[in-house]
């Protein structure tokens, strides 16, 4: 029997690659480096993976001498002004989703691979800053997705057990985490994303959460 539901954050509930990328641009040219400079992959390929790691990427390619708890600090502040100058809006769907889930007596929890003081912005701003039982971030775990662990954590702190827990994730990192968490999965693609993610591991996919309804659970 299912009895939680446990989200992501970037790219599923709300779609801030944008931003992300504007930051980490701007992070470059501050020490003097190109972001078109990166490899493919990081320039491109980020999407799931937690934002100390992107960072720590970042400053290994460019060789930078900059610490990393400096480019941490400096990359919440800039997302923090750039979010401030845009006008914001959760994916189509997701927050009647969770309304429902939370009618219905599920557990719910947010498990991000972001530093907590950005989620916690983030999810001010779209109005769910109470809605989750547990929010598990990047700082809370030591290995980030597609590593089991976010989502191991997260069960632990709910106090299921692992099949008692479904996943909605976007990217393939997220989905590998929450099988190999040994959670059901739910894949639902952001048709914005920079790079297609791969999410075939999922249980089932749902082209979006307009496509959701509570039956989709009893499926699994």
């Amino acid at each position: 029997m299912i009895r939680a539901a446990i989200f992501d954050l970037d790219e599923l509930i709300i779609d801030l690659e944008k931003i992300h990328k504007a930051a980490e641009r701007q992070i470059c040219l501050d020490y003097g480096q190109s972001f078109d400079s990166l490899s493919e992959d990081l320039r491109s390929n980020s999407s799931g993976r937690r934002e100390n790691d992107i960072l720590e990427r970042i400053k290994h390619e460019l060789k930078l001498t900059v610490s990393l708890p400096e480019m941490i600090k400096r990359k919440q502040a800039l997302f923090a002004d750039m979010m401030n100058g845009e006008v914001i809006q959760p994916m189509p769907g997701v927050l009647e989703a969770i309304n429902s889930l939370q009618a219905h007596g599920y557990l719910l929890a947010l498990t991000s691979s972001g530093s907590r003081p950005r989620v916690e912005l983030v999810i001010e701003r779209i109005g769910l800053r109470d809605a989750f039982d547990q929010t598990i971030c990047g700082e809370d775990v030591r290995l980030g997705k597609p590593n089991p662990e976010p989502y191991r954590l997260t069960a632990e702190r709910l106090n299921i057990s692992p099949f008692e827990g479904v996943v909605f994730e976007d990217a393939a990192v997220g989905v590998q985490s929450a099988k190999s968490a040994g959670l059901w999965c739910i894949g639902v693609p952001n048709p914005a994303a920079a790079t297609v993610q791969d999410l075939i591991q999922a249980d089932l996919i749902i082209p979006d959460f307009m496509h959701f309804t509570l039956e989709i659970m009893e499926r699994l």
